[in-house]
């Protein structure tokens, strides 16, 4: 067996587009199964930091995304039997029409959009595979899911209720901020969150957040205290609870799933205990805009903006902002307001919109960032209720918390992109159908599962009868 893999794996080149911090564990990982890999990247330093030390690896300086790069990543993607995109979600379909004309196979962690769903039949004729959703979130936790439903299915059951959770948070160790939160990337993609639009079944029927007041994530968020501590003992001990909101449009994978009968679907994600209500309050305060107005920023400090907006002094900004939010001055969201610095009078608000502005206060405080032997964390629990075949209610759950290696590879790195080069080997051995695919079959998840176990990241599941 060994031998025919070695033989299967001889010769075969991977391009990576991008060199972005979850990049390294799965490159390092498809380096050392050997294969050849070229890693692009706009800024060469960049890529060139991500193969040291790796085996068969090159990198390359080339940005993906300008008009006058195409020739030459043509050239890169046309000596190559794959191509994987981890560049921003939107140059994922030009990538994969690109690698159809190549008639090569095309990888990514992000969502499949409508766009690459197009791309099907052209894969399948090309006998290629675009394979999509195979990081942590999209991609472990369709596995995991899949893994239960797929069983409680071949048993004659039906799934009536299923919510899924998932965050990337600070291990509780480090936690040691007001927001408890940090950013492993730009900040500001994460306070979007505020404006996002969701879709869920509850009840058996449709219900939508369209992010206007009183239909906002940050109004419909739980303290979920069910999430138990499967991972390893703590210093400062397991939180008590997570706060959690819908995310995104949960209503499509009821079909994606094939769980028709399923009145409760909730995909969403955790937060630590305080966060949802203090954004919420951030947002009202009109600090998430993103209409340009540079020049209600420039050269003032955030108490200045926010006396302007609230028709008071600066240093009478935090009593102000208190008394329009309709909370007393000694909140904790006011405290976490003006820990951020939104009252100082000695910072700089300088920006073309407001919430560049405030991204600008969570990236510029080292407090968001992890420091050196600092870990991070993935949190995700799934809630199953389940009737048996014999009319009997179940609950399962099934749970994974995984840590960052203390001076090494963030939880985030690993679980986003080792299951997708073990994914990536599979589909590079032949052993995976053409088309557009994302890992729902047990074809595909079981032997990422196994082998992700092997690794250390490990779900335990759970059936209580009810």
């Amino acid at each position: 067996h060994l031998i025919t893999t070695a033989h299967f794996i001889m010769g075969k080149n991977i391009l990576v587009l991008g060199a972005g911090l979850v990049s390294r564990p799965g490159i390092e990982y498809l380096a050392k199964a050997g294969f050849n890999i070229t890693v692009a990247s706009r800024t060469g330093s960049r890529a060139a930091k991500i193969i040291e030390g790796l085996p068969n690896s090159t990198s390359v300086e080339l940005d993906a995304l300008a008009e006058e790069s195409q020739a030459k990543l043509e050239e890169l993607m046309s000596k190559c039997d794959i191509v994987i995109s981890l560049l921003p979600w939107t140059m994922h379909t030009p990538i994969a029409k690109l690698a159809v004309k190549l008639k090569i196979h095309f990888g990514s962690t992000s969502y499949i959009s409508e766009d690459m769903e197009k791309l099907d039949e052209e894969f399948k004729k090309n006998g290629k595979t675009s394979l999509n959703e195979v990081g942590v979130d999209p991609g472990l936790d369709h596995m995991s899911a899949m893994k239960i439903i797929d069983e409680v299915h071949a048993n004659g059951g039906k799934i009536k209720s299923f919510l899924s959770y998932c965050g990337g948070l600070p291990c509780p160790d480090d936690n040691d901020n007001p927001f408890g939160y940090k950013f492993s990337w730009s900040p500001k993609g994460v306070l979007l969150a505020a404006v996002r639009k969701a879709a869920y079944i509850q009840g058996g029927e449709h219900k939508i957040l369209d992010a206007t007041p009183g239909k906002e994530i940050y109004e419909n968020y739980q303290l979920d205290k069910s999430v138990p501590n499967v991972g390893e003992k703590l210093e400062k001990g397991w939180p008590e609870g997570f706060e959690c909101h819908p995310n995104g449009d949960s209503i499509k994978f009821q079909k994606i799933y094939g769980i028709p009968e399923c009145e409760e679907l909730i995909r969403g994600t955790y937060r630590n205990v305080g966060w949802c209500a203090t954004m919420k309050k951030i947002k009202d305060l009109g600090m998430l805009g993103d209409e340009e107005c540079e020049e209600k920023l420039a050269n003032k400090s955030f108490a200045q903006v926010i006396g302007d907006m609230l028709g008071c002094k600066p240093e009478e900004a935090k009593e102000a902002a208190a008394k329009k939010l309709d909370l007393d001055v000694s909140d904790p969201i006011i405290g976490r307001m003006e820990w951020l610095g939104l009252f100082r009078t000695d910072n700089d608000a300088s920006a073309k919109t407001m919430i560049d502005a405030t991204s600008k206060l969570f990236q510029e405080n080292p407090k968001f960032s992890y420091a050196p032997g600092e870990r991070d964390m993935i949190c995700m629990h799934h809630t199953f209720i389940v009737e048996t075949k014999e009319g009997k209610k179940e609950k399962i759950t099934s749970t994974l918390i995984d840590y960052g290696i203390k001076n090494g590879d963030t939880s985030m790195a690993r679980t986003v992109t080792l299951p997708m080069a073990i994914g990536i080997k599979a589909l590079l051995n032949g052993e995976m159908k053409a088309g557009v695919v994302r890992p729902t079959t047990a074809d595909v998840y079981t032997p990422i599962l196994k082998e992700m176990e092997t690794l250390g990241v490990k779900f335990t599941e759970k059936t209580t009868p009810l």
